[in-house]
């Protein structure tokens, strides 16, 4: 990590304190609290979190490794390509005319895309997405669950939109 990277340091609940990586390296060697500290890196910047919030982040990172691993060795299937399996044999049994072919045909198209754009986001940006679109979760909700201000979910959530859109070309 840099010098001069961003570091915050929960002062009380929902409140933090921003310093560099320089300074709080030197806080670590001259007071004991600070190695006890648990920090998680959020675009290029550490955040203080909960021991259980440390925890929950890196068994998730180990998560993905292991899947990531373990995909070499097997074939998946998702079970949305089982669905559209599903979806194929069905039409060709019985055609619905009431269903518009074309529109169907570009929603998979743009779903297949937002997929893609989704895993160009790093992990902190798919959570957030996660939380707030798959999950239900509201800014507030999330806000208090990560430990830090609505306004910073906000503002992230609507930089990570802006980065969507940059990829889907809106």
């Amino acid at each position: 990590m840099e010098d001069n990277a961003k570091c915050f340091i929960k002062i009380k609940k929902g409140y933090y304190e921003e310093i560099t990586y320089k300074e709080l390296n030197k806080r670590r060697n001259e007071d004991d609290t600070y190695k006890n500290k648990k920090f998680i890196p959020i675009q290029k910047m550490l955040i203080e979190v909960s021991k259980e919030e440390y925890q929950d982040f890196y068994k998730e990172i180990e998560r993905r490794k292991y899947i990531k691993k373990k995909s070499k060795d097997f074939i998946f299937i998702s079970i949305d390509e089982i669905d559209e399996d599903m979806e194929i044999r069905e039409k060709n049994l019985l055609a619905d005319e009431k269903t518009n072919v074309d529109f169907e045909a570009e929603r998979k198209i743009e779903i297949e895309q937002l997929k893609n754009a989704l895993l160009q986001l790093d992990d902190e940006e798919y959570k957030i997405i996660k939380a707030l679109f798959y999950d239900e979760k509201s800014l507030r909700d999330y806000a208090q669950i990560i430990g830090v201000s609505y306004g910073t979910v906000l503002y992230r959530k609507n930089q990570i939109i802006k980065k969507l859109k940059k990829i889907l070309k809106f």
